[in-house]
């Protein structure tokens, strides 16, 4: 794992890469032979590549911020290395290779960019929204009544905690506060080291499918919609079982 001074330390590269392949295009490349030229037209978009695959490897770094969305978003962004280097190279491809000519014989051309990058805004917004929305469970449901049954001993600032954590888990699928504040409750009640660690196995187990899915980002987002529905349901059956063996 490299640290966050070696992935900053490789953007600035990968953009000096990218600005000297640009000067040489630009001012020198009557002066090079036909292979050289080739490797240089070759080499920038391989250059935007790596400026994408830096750039998203080091937003990664900062995904440990207190704002649960925000860490989610960070860690999905930096999480498929290969869609990011791919993202970088089609960009570069297009903005140097391809729509220079382009330019010149289409004039909508620019229009044409606007309605695409509108439609990728959206696309986005409707692919991350699920995130930041959380699809929040109402606290009247069945198995928020269940829960504030069974853990009579939590009240005032404690029951708000545990609530919070809870709602972390099934909205977001962020288990690690959850796993801590069910441990210590158990250590509590009295429960041994065992049974505290084969009553939380499940939580402890449990994957949602999207960190399985390598193109999450490129499924659409109806199904996308109908995945994180899939897994915060899985999410909440899960909860359910544990307290319901409590």
């Amino acid at each position: 794992m490299f640290s966050k001074k070696s992935k900053l330390v490789a953007l600035i590269l990968s953009v000096f890469l990218l600005l000297i392949l640009r000067y040489i295009l630009d001012y020198r490349v009557e002066a090079l032979s036909q292979v050289p030229q080739l490797i240089a037209y070759a080499s920038l978009p391989v250059a935007g590549g790596l400026i994408a695959l830096s750039f998203f490897s080091l937003l990664g770094t900062f995904m440990d911020v207190e704002n649960s969305v925000t860490s989610r978003l960070l860690e999905r962004a930096s999480e498929v290395p290969a869609r990011n280097f791919f993202i970088g190279f089609l960009m570069t491809a297009y903005l140097n290779l391809v729509r220079p000519p382009l330019t010149a014989n289409v004039s909508f051309l620019p229009y044409m960019e606007w309605v695409t990058i509108a439609l990728t805004v959206y696309v986005i917004y409707t692919m991350t929204r699920p995130s930041t929305n959380g699809f929040h469970v109402s606290s009247e449901g069945p198995g928020w009544k269940r829960h504030v049954q069974e853990v009579k001993r939590e009240t005032g600032r404690d029951l708000t905690r545990i609530t919070s954590v809870m709602e972390e888990f099934i909205d977001h699928g962020v288990k690690g506060p959850l796993l801590v504040y069910l441990a210590l409750h158990l250590q509590r009640l009295g429960e041994t080291e065992e049974s505290i660690l084969k009553a939380l196995n499940p939580l402890i187990n449990y994957q949602e499918d999207v960190r399985r899915h390598k193109s999450y980002f490129l499924i659409f987002p109806w199904t996308k919609r109908k995945l994180a529905m899939r897994n915060k349901k899985e999410r909440e059956n899960l909860l359910k079982a544990f307290l319901k063996n409590r």
